[in-house]
């Protein structure tokens, strides 16, 4: 099956980055975020919960925003780098038949 059979049948999803899984760095940030919102969730109201509560789905909507946007550019780059290469490659090959 191709790539992009598989893209279309949901065999590749572009949002799961196999490299965060053993990254150290990401570990323990996501570590460190998570004991602060245990810690400051411990301290509110139920008023300030729910306001910490929208704050969260708020911002996670943001991130996907950003997400999809940072994808399609880095997608639109990849298929700039690709046609450059071809071209190059093109213009060897029409000089070496020349």
């Amino acid at each position: 099956m191709s790539i992009l059979e598989n893209l279309y049948n949901g065999n590749i999803n572009p949002s799961d980055i196999e490299g965060l899984k053993n990254n150290t760095k990401y570990k323990k940030i996501l570590n460190l975020v998570n004991k602060a919102k245990v810690k400051l969730i411990d301290t509110m109201t139920d008023e300030q919960m729910i306001l910490f509560e929208n704050y969260i789905i708020n911002a996670d909507e943001l991130s996907i925003v950003i997400d999809e946007e940072v994808f399609k550019s880095a997608f639109s780059l990849a298929l700039k780098i690709m046609m450059e290469i071809i071209q190059n490659v093109s213009v060897v090959v029409s000089r070496n038949i020349l």
